[in-house]
């Protein structure tokens, strides 16, 4: 399988360790590289000295799409910055390029119906990378309430905060993506995206936010660092509050979803990987010691890869990446306006 790679940061690189991993000599590794940063990471984000990426995983770099694109590749990784996803990915799908799409899928809606189009037009797979709804924690939470044990859900809370001067240790954190309005950044569409698309996994279609926050700390930036929202979301019939907080400067990171019923609770750790769960008084609380954060990464590969081998429906699909852009760009609108927005899915 020939895989070009668009954008080769961080994010980049752990999907190309773990192409290798899932696919390992079949895979033929092509990249786009604008800037051809020689920093090589390791799963754990660590600079690895003296190594180069392109002779460890032999790769074939390229300085033009169009050029990298002539080689028919027949998978595309989109994994640049969050503003130039869509007109990275419409050019590979309209040269025929299945699609794993990182995160958000883009900064705006610009281009998104042009990509729908394309894709359907040629039958072409897309994998949009939230990995988080392979935490084993949000799957409890998921077959919990498929067995319905906390009864009627009354309230649930979405927290995630992490200092992003310490997120990367190896840059100036105000150059990063994150920290650049120019390139899409923000902590709502770099944090909090994460778990609006576990919420919908969860919970359902979003009606409403209403949000607030904004560039609220000292940390010299043009995006919004602090984030608080309430949701409504259509989950079985009823209309169910959802709760949602994200920062730029938790120290340690915190990240958890907490769910109240009326017959309990559960609140899942995604840092410390456990998983506690209250019903009818009886409290139990699960860890999983073999668990590392890169398991996710690698069962989306096999997922991706799998759908199109098989021709399988994508776990999650284009649809999915476009109801969590909507979720978040309307809670940067409510943020601007201080209105209760309204959810267009």
């Amino acid at each position: 399988m020939k895989i070009l790679m668009i954008g080769l940061g961080s994010i980049g690189q752990r999907h190309l360790r773990n192409i290798k991993r899932v696919l390992g000599d079949e895979a033929e590794i092509l990249a786009y590289r604008v800037r051809g940063l020689q920093r090589t990471f390791s799963d754990t984000m660590q600079i690895r000295e003296n190594v180069s990426l392109e002779e460890e995983f032999g790769i074939t770099a390229y300085t033009s799409l169009e050029e990298a694109l002539a080689q028919k590749p027949d998978v595309a990784f989109i994994t640049n910055p969050t503003n130039l996803h869509m007109k990275c990915a419409i050019a590979c799908a309209k040269a025929g390029c299945h699609l794993f799409l990182e995160k958000p899928i883009s900064d705006d809606l610009s281009g998104v119906d042009e990509l729908k189009e394309e894709v359907k037009k040629k039958n072409l797979k897309v994998f949009v990378g939230y990995q988080n709804r392979f935490h084993p924690g949000i799957r409890t939470v998921k077959e919990t309430l498929k067995k319905k044990e906390l009864g009627r859900i009354l309230s649930v809370e979405a927290v995630v905060g992490e200092r992003l001067t310490t997120m990367h240790t190896y840059e100036d954190y105000k150059e990063t993506y994150m920290a650049r309005k120019d390139m899409g950044g923000g902590v709502v569409t770099n944090q909090l995206v994460h778990e609006m698309d576990y919420l919908y996994y969860l919970f359902g279609k979003p009606l409403t936010v209403y949000a607030f926050g904004g560039t609220q700390g000292d940390l010299s930036i043009d995006v919004e660092d602090n984030c608080d929202g309430i949701f409504t979301m259509d989950y079985e019939g009823q209309t169910l509050g959802v709760r949602v907080h994200a920062d730029f400067y938790q120290s340690p990171p915190s990240r958890y979803l907490r769910v109240v019923g009326e017959h309990g609770k559960i609140c899942v750790d995604l840092i410390k990987n456990s998983v506690t769960k209250t019903v009818e008084d009886k409290t139990e609380t699960t860890e999983y010691p073999d668990f590392a954060r890169n398991d996710m990464f690698i069962e989306e590969l096999k997922l991706f890869f799998d759908s199109i081998n098989n021709n399988l429906t994508e776990d999650i699909t284009l649809d999915d990446g476009i109801v969590s852009l909507k979720m978040a760009l309307a809670v940067k609108e409510s943020m601007k306006t201080g209105e209760i927005v309204h959810v267009n899915i």
